[in-house]
């Protein structure tokens, strides 16, 4: 069976340290931004991250870029 993936949608998501919670574990708060063109380019989308970052008072752990796939049977 031959499947084909068509990307739906993309968001940018910073995930930035949110403290340690009560019982000793890392606390994590994620900020999307949605609608982001999916032919973009990875390294535009870490551009905007990074401008975005300077906006930010939390720490940030990570850069993720997520892709909405919609899987089609050919």
């Amino acid at each position: 069976m031959a499947v084909s993936a068509s990307i739906v949608s993309t968001d940018l998501v910073l995930v930035m340290d949110n403290g340690i919670g009560t019982s000793g574990q890392q606390l994590f708060k994620n900020r999307s931004f949605k609608n982001v063109k999916p032919e973009a380019a990875d390294e535009d989308i870490y551009a905007i991250a990074q401008d975005l970052l300077n906006l930010q008072d939390k720490i940030n752990l990570a850069v993720q870029r997520r892709d909405i796939v919609e899987l089609i049977d050919l």
